[in-house]
């Protein structure tokens, strides 16, 4: 398993030198404490949205968890440059994305079973942390 900070960010990155530049924010921004592990760009407009509902009292932004499985690399093989590696990258290749789908059913449904098992207690209260 690892262990680290999700970096979102309103601008697409890759490649080996965007992610020192990732690694070095992260600890900037956590005075030495964090270290980069995985990118997070989805999240950003998420978060944002779910925000903006919940100022309009339609979501319960306290209720969000956000749940990362990594499917593919933010740098480039050994002996590509970042611009081959995205002209190489599909979709359906994401080298890691079925296992991490299959990452993301396994822990989240824990939580979403959990939810509605106990849909009288945490239908108002949020489960204990």
């Amino acid at each position: 398993m690892l262990r680290g900070a999700d970096l979102s960010a309103s601008t697409f990155w890759h490649g080996k030198l965007l992610n020192q530049w990732a690694r070095d924010w992260v600890k900037y921004w956590t005075d030495g404490k964090g270290t980069y592990a995985v990118c997070g760009m989805e999240d950003t407009g998420t978060l944002q949205s779910l925000t903006w509902l919940a100022r309009a009292g339609k979501v319960d932004i306290n209720r969000v968890l956000v749940l990362r499985a990594a499917s593919n690399y933010d740098q480039q093989r050994i002996g590509a440059t970042a611009a081959e590696s995205l002209g190489e990258t599909k979709v359906s290749q994401y080298s890691a994305y079925m296992p991490s789908l299959d990452a993301a059913y396994r822990v989240g449904h824990v939580v979403v079973d959990d939810l509605v098992a106990n849909w009288s207690q945490t239908r108002d209260k949020l489960p204990a942390r």
